[in-house]
Formats: structure tokens, sequence, C-alpha cells
């Protein structure tokens, strides 16, 4: 685990027992299922000695399923989930080394994210909300490399969105960005992967309202 995630860690705690302090006497608890899809793509960014060149192509459908705590209190909202996601995007490929031919490949991931988000309560019906979330990759694959053994075990990203209840229905629409570092030492070739999605999802709550 590296440096930085150790000390996002450590803000992320701190965030959450401030919040958490002063609603959980007064506030209403709401547990529940979540699942979705989403539209990804992933965006290369400072291309360190590599004999590659990257651009965006097209979006993949990815999915994710999970579980949600929601904490309700005067308006205000603190909602930490944790799920897992299958996300990535398409790029052209161009290995300047052995030529011009340009392919279209796909990176992939598979994660276990967990967000933090705060939002507003809006008439017990519709919600605005917004985040960190920490990522930890499981695995990922792109081409034939294998994307875990180049990046980092756990980073760190961000959502907003909206959403909205029903009941005990709930339905979700944000959008998120997630930054990992590729590092390959024998190739002495590093560069940025930004992971962006829309993401929506429906849930149900099964305990709480």
């Amino acid at each position: 685990m590296n440096q930085h995630f150790k000390n996002m860690k450590k803000i992320l705690l701190i965030m959450l027992v401030m919040l958490t302090t002063g609603m959980v006497a007064q506030a209403q608890i709401a547990v529940g299922l979540k699942a979705g899809v989403s539209s990804s793509q992933v965006d290369v960014k400072n291309l360190r000695s590599s004999v590659a060149e990257f651009k965006a192509a097209d979006d993949i459908t990815g999915y994710h399923a999970g579980a949600f705590l929601r904490l309700k209190a005067a308006g205000l909202l603190l909602q930490p989930e944790a799920y897992f996601s299958s996300t990535g995007g398409k790029v052209q490929f161009t290995d300047t080394e052995n030529g011009t031919n340009v392919q279209t490949e796909k990176f992939t991931f598979n994660r276990l994210d967990v967000p933090l988000l705060v939002g507003l309560n809006l008439f017990n019906v519709a919600r605005v909300q917004a985040g960190p979330v920490a990522s930890v990759l499981v695995n990922g694959k792109f081409r034939d490399q294998k994307l875990e053994d180049y990046l980092n075990k756990s980073d760190w990203g961000w959502q907003a969105g909206v959403g909205f209840d029903i009941g005990n229905f709930t339905a979700d629409l944000r959008y998120e960005n997630v930054k990992r570092d590729y590092t390959n030492s024998s190739q002495n070739t590093s560069f940025d992967i930004n992971n962006k999605q829309f993401i929506l999802s429906l849930g149900l709550k099964l305990l709480g309202k």
C-alpha cells in the first residue's frame, strides 16, 4: 500500500468520524443492495519512455454489484458503499517501434470499490451526492499483459451524481474518475490511466427507510 493511499485513508477515516458522530443519534438508517451498469472509457496520458501511442476509442459496458449503508439527518446524508466493479475502455494503440499499424485494444479492470458519499436529501425523494472512492484492483488486462503487475493495488478517485427514492427502491446516476499509474520497470515505461465512467445503479432497501 503506497503512502498516498495511507494518507487518503487517514483523511477518509477522520471525515467519517466527524460526519457520523453528530448524525448517528438522530439519523434514519437504511441498508440495501445495489447493482447496475456503466459506460466507461480509458484515457492514457503522460507517456514516458514508451514506444506506444494511445488514443481514446470506444466506451465499453461494465457492471457492478454490492451493498450500501445510508444515514440521513437534518436534510444531510452519508452513504458508504462497497461493490465489485468490472470496467475499462477501448483505445487505439500504435506500436511506433514496429510500424504505424493502428489497432484497437481494450483495457479491463476488475475492482473492489468503496465510495464514501456526502450529500443533500431533497424532500425524501431526490439526492445530490459526491465524495471520494477507494479503489482496490483485483485484476486487469491489456493485450497480453496482466495489469495488476504494473499498477498500484490501491488508488483513489471521486464520484458525483444524483439519486431518487421511491419507497424501498433507489436509483442513482453518477460520473466517476479513477486514476492509476502504470509503471513497467523492465521497459522503463510509465503512463497515467484515467478510467472514467457514467454509472447507472438500481437498489433495494432491505432495512430502514
